[in-house]
């Protein structure tokens, strides 16, 4: 991510909104719903309008260094009749490893609001149709049959609205597998912590415990330790056609970006691997992405 690109993009906004929107930075992404409100107060725009107006600041947050191209998404939480929060997104490619571990935008923004709690969403914003790829991924979320899907082009006043079913018809998904929790469901998976005297297994079990993993029964969580004491995890999130899902490192990394926001210069210095190695394991990829950031994996299985 180059910080400097999302400081220049946030001053392109009206002075009276930097405040509020510098928010963003400490919040991992994230706009509260007083926040939004005010937003659309200060800005004079409906809620669509001004998720169109974020994304080129939720794009300012890509890493891209195979493409060279940055894509943003957001969508927002649900509330019952009520502003929800919303939650930026970005395309994240990993140099030198397969294009299979690049993160998509969409991916990105839902990552960061089930990391974040939320349990439902009501809308995505994008520029473009999504790839097919994330309209599978999208299409394992909890309730997805009834989120709104804006679809908005950069330069165009028109803004298409989609259910999964007009993007992904004939969808293959959990039900065709007979898995009746989603993504983003409140569901936990029972763990013992390895070793419940070192905080960062602790860290990375609770997130394997809150991972999404219906089909392998593989339960997976990575957890991530900053130089500044800062810990930082990720969960596993699986899909029905498999391909598509996300593994646990590649929304710490997700989750590493959006801690970078404020503080751009940290360094992981430490990593641990939880998870229910059975029917597959998520061990020998994460070593070599973790190796990218210069440090060794400590691996355990619960």
């Amino acid at each position: 991510m180059n910080h400097q690109m999302f400081l220049d993009q946030l001053a392109t906004f009206p002075a009276n909104t930097t405040e509020l929107l510098r928010q963003i930075m400490s919040q991992s992404g994230r706009l509260d719903p007083e926040q939004v409100d005010q937003l659309k107060a200060l800005m004079s725009l409906e809620i669509d309008d001004l998720m169109k107006a974020l994304l080129p600041l939720a794009a300012a947050m890509s890493t891209c260094p195979i493409s060279h191209f940055s894509v943003g998404a957001i969508v927002e939480g649900y509330r019952e009749n009520a502003q929800g929060p919303l939650y930026l997104g970005a395309n994240l490619e990993v140099a030198g490893h397969p294009l299979k571990n690049t993160i998509h935008a969409e991916q990105s923004a839902i990552c960061n609001a089930w990391h974040q709690g939320e349990t439902r969403l009501r809308r995505l914003m994008v520029n473009e149709a999504p790839c097919g790829h994330c309209r599978q991924f999208m299409n394992e979320l909890n309730d997805i049959d009834n989120m709104d899907i804006v679809i908005s082009q950069l330069g165009s006043e028109q803004k298409h609205h989609y259910k999964m079913a007009n993007l992904l018809p004939n969808a293959f998904g959990p039900a065709d597998l007979k898995q009746e929790t989603r993504l983003l469901d409140l569901s936990t998976n029972q763990l013992q912590s390895p070793d419940v005297s070192d905080e960062l297994v602790n860290a990375a079990t609770l997130a394997a415990q809150n991972s999404y993993a219906p089909y392998s029964g593989c339960a997976s969580g990575v957890a991530l330790r900053l130089d500044s004491g800062a810990v930082i995890t990720g969960r596993y999130a699986e899909n029905a056609a498999f391909n598509p899902g996300m593994i646990a490192i590649e929304s710490a990394l997700v989750n590493l970006r959006l801690e970078h926001l404020t503080n751009p210069k940290s360094k992981v210095v430490d990593a641990v691997l939880v998870e229910i190695g059975d029917s597959i394991s998520h061990q020998s990829m994460t070593e070599a992405m973790v190796q990218k950031l210069g440090i060794e994996l400590r691996y355990f299985t619960a």
